[in-house]
């Protein structure tokens, strides 16, 4: 299987504030971002373009995830995704496909470290992220959705 050699982001989520922040966090870094809303919108997004990372909420509105899941495992053929999906609790993740999804992050996330993990899977390193902490370190960065 191929890698994917575009350094483009996914990001699937129905909170629009998440969406944003997260968008304006990655372009700040460089990192070019597309961001839809809904299951459809996102399985469309999978099949135009090549992502290096896909960033999907195990709630979006629209559908079933495991649809967007196995959207990504159909093209996963062609291109090498790192799936990152944000969940509120681990258990609500156990039934994703693990030769699919490689990263699983409980809400809230902090944007920092979601930003660094996502360049991480860009170059290829290690992308085990630790427990995220409990609060948010006062500087608007907690993500929740």
């Amino acid at each position: 299987m191929a890698v994917v050699s575009s350094s483009r982001v996914l990001i699937a989520d129905g909170d629009a504030t998440l969406r944003r922040r997260l968008y304006a966090a990655l372009l700040e870094a460089d990192i070019f971002s597309d961001c839809v809303s809904t299951t459809v919108d996102a399985m469309e997004h999978l099949h135009d373009r090549p992502y290096a990372v896909i960033v999907v909420d195990i709630g979006l509105p629209g559908g079933d995830i495991d649809r967007v899941v196995d959207s990504i495992g159909a093209i996963a053929q062609h291109q090498r995704p790192v799936v990152l999906v944000l969940a509120a609790n681990a258990e609500a993740a156990r039934t994703l496909d693990v030769e699919i999804v490689q990263i699983v992050l409980r809400k809230p996330v902090h944007l920092r470290q979601l930003v660094e993990l996502i360049r991480s899977c860009i170059r290829g390193v290690d992308t085990r992220l630790a427990e995220p902490p409990e609060k948010g370190n006062g500087n608007g960065d907690h993500l929740t959705s």
